[in-house]
């Protein structure tokens, strides 16, 4: 009698599991479209160091742009040096 309940509790705690592991591959089967920055060869990520108090305006500022972040104006700043740098 109680072989029976036991076997029919292993069975649904088995079923249970095997739900959840198909649930879990599902879940990490599901590649997303790599975009960004961060995945396109044409950028290197790169560190610097600046002033908290700098960082902190420019952050404020760059949150009235919304479609400009920090990256792009790094960019852009570092392209006028370099054409500065080029036709002095």
């Amino acid at each position: 009698m109680f072989d029976d309940a036991l076997k029919k509790a292993k069975k649904a705690s088995s079923k249970a599991k095997d739900q959840q592991a198909e649930k879990i591959e599902e879940i990490k089967s599901k590649k997303r479209n790599k975009s960004g920055k961060r995945n396109d060869p044409d950028f290197k990520q790169v560190g610097a160091y600046i002033r908290k108090d700098t960082y902190l305006k420019i952050q404020r500022l760059l949150l009235e742009q919304p479609n400009k972040d920090f990256s792009d104006l790094v960019e852009e700043l570092l392209t006028n040096y370099l054409n500065n740098q080029v036709t002095d």
